[in-house]
Formats: structure tokens, sequence, C-alpha cells
């Protein structure tokens, strides 16, 4: 049993040293970087299909496409919401 641990161990970092990405789901990955700013500069909790990511903050990381796609969205509604509040606030 240890043997396959190292074996794993081995593979992932001859993969690393490839440049290239090993994931255990076989699936795509993307590699992101999310801003650190002085009002953001907490780590960004990610949730699909009971599957949890913790992504820091101001460094490359590779993450599956359908977390690279939530955080997509999330900052497309961010962006809508501050647009709503400018057409609300223009009106009164």
């Amino acid at each position: 049993m240890a043997m396959k641990k190292n074996e794993q161990i081995a593979e992932t970092e001859a993969a690393a040293k490839a440049d290239r990405v090993v994931c255990p789901y076989e699936e795509e990955t993307v590699r992101i970087r999310l801003p650190k700013t002085k009002e953001l500069q907490d780590d960004v909790f990610v949730s699909v299909n009971n599957r949890t990511w913790l992504i820091q903050r101001g460094v490359y990381v590779d993450v599956p496409a359908c977390v690279a796609e939530v955080l997509q969205h999330a900052e497309e509604m961010t962006e809508e919401a501050l647009r709503f509040d400018a057409a609300v606030g223009a009106e009164q």
C-alpha cells in the first residue's frame, strides 16, 4: 500500500515538473489568479456538486473548469448588482 502512495507522489511531482496538472477526477483544469487588494484579502470558498475548494488570493492556482465558471458567474452577478444599484440611485 505504501508503495502505491509513493508512486502517486512521484507521478504528481513528475507532472508538476512537466507543467501539467494531475486531477483525480480526470477533468479539465484552468489556471486562475484571484486579485488580492486592500479590500479583498480573504480566501474564496467555492462549492460545486458537494466538492469544495478554498482558493487563495494573489497566487496562481489550477482549478477544475467548473470552479472557474462559478467564479466568473459570481463576478458577472456582482457587476450586475452594481449596475442596478447605480440605476436605482440615479432615479432617487
